[in-house]
């Protein structure tokens, strides 16, 4: 999937918004043999989070210890750089999840 600036543009007011949103796990995995461009971040926990308000979102799991998988656990939404890209690509950022 090609990130254009453009495509960053439009969905910033969506991202922002949800940036401080504080949930809990859901559900949680482990990705151990993950894509080319998230290979240098492996093995890294995705999780199923629902926020409050009742919004789910999936989203990795970032600043995690092993006491933090846990079903239940708090988290808050933060900006994070999505992936390692390439020196003429652009720099895309994205919501993640750390444990509180």
């Amino acid at each position: 999937m090609k990130v254009t600036p453009v495509k960053l543009w439009r969905r910033q007011k969506e991202t922002s918004s949800l940036i401080g949103k504080k949930g809990h796990i859901l559900l949680w995995t482990i990705i151990r043999v993950p894509a080319k461009s998230f290979g240098q971040q492996a093995p890294y926990p995705v999780v199923v989070v629902e926020l409050e308000g009742g919004q789910r979102m999936v989203g990795q799991l970032v600043d995690w210890q092993e006491k933090d998988l846990r079903v239940g656990t708090n988290v808050i939404a933060v900006l994070r750089r999505l992936r390692t890209e390439e020196k003429a690509d652009v720099i895309s950022y994205n919501i993640k999840f750390k444990p509180l």
